[in-house]
């Protein structure tokens, strides 16, 4: 199991943000960071234009060091000047499941409201969602959020990275529509929030 701090921010030059992106997962690498993965809003609604990074992590001890380490990292703020960039928000959730390698050129986001799920349901429920996305799909993820201000229980993140969104709709669209998809949604009481598309940046 492990965690994600997953950060939204706005950046004016997201070339200068990008070609930062080795000092951004050394330092994040020096916090304990595993992963590093960034990728920008194209379409969801308000959020277009947000540039989202998620930094994953073994251990909540380990994703709080690296929030405040990178808070305070003189390398990230002179970054973070260059790219002309603020940080909106902050959230820690962890990762459930996961299939195949998270990579692509672009990134389709869920957003699902439901009941709490066991690590094992979760892991069951992936196996059968992998079936029909692995077709279109290079990998995807489930994580729950832990901590991201007003009311997070129950709020979950699925990520599909994939190398063409048309090839990826036609696979979600068959998942969604499979019975055993349904009774899962109904028996967790999942309810899909929402949805957006990202490109990959690094």
């Amino acid at each position: 199991m492990s965690y994600i701090v997953a950060t939204v921010g706005r950046m004016g030059n997201v070339d200068a943000f990008v070609a930062a992106q080795d000092t951004i997962k050394r330092v994040a690498t020096d916090f304990g960071a595993t992963t590093v993965r960034a990728s920008q809003t194209i379409i969801g609604g308000e959020a277009q234009g947000n540039v989202q990074v998620a930094f994953e992590t073994e251990t909540i001890d380990t994703a709080m060091a690296l929030g405040s380490g990178m808070i305070k990292s003189a390398e990230i703020r002179d970054m973070m000047g260059a790219a002309e960039g603020s940080v909106l928000r902050r959230s820690l959730m962890r990762k459930m499941a996961s299939r195949g390698e998270m990579k692509g050129k672009f990134v389709s986001g869920l957003m699902l409201k439901s009941d709490p799920v066991s690590p094992e349901q979760h892991d069951a429920n992936m196996d059968h969602a992998w079936k029909n996305l692995s077709a279109g799909a290079n990998g995807c993820s489930i994580a729950q959020v832990v901590a991201t201000g007003a009311n997070p229980i129950g709020t979950h993140y699925f990520a599909s990275y994939c190398d063409s969104l048309d090839d990826f709709m036609v696979v979600s669209a068959k998942n969604l529509a499979d019975s055993t998809s349904k009774a899962i949604q109904a028996s967790s009481g999942t309810v899909l929030v929402g949805r957006v598309l990202n490109e990959v940046l690094f």
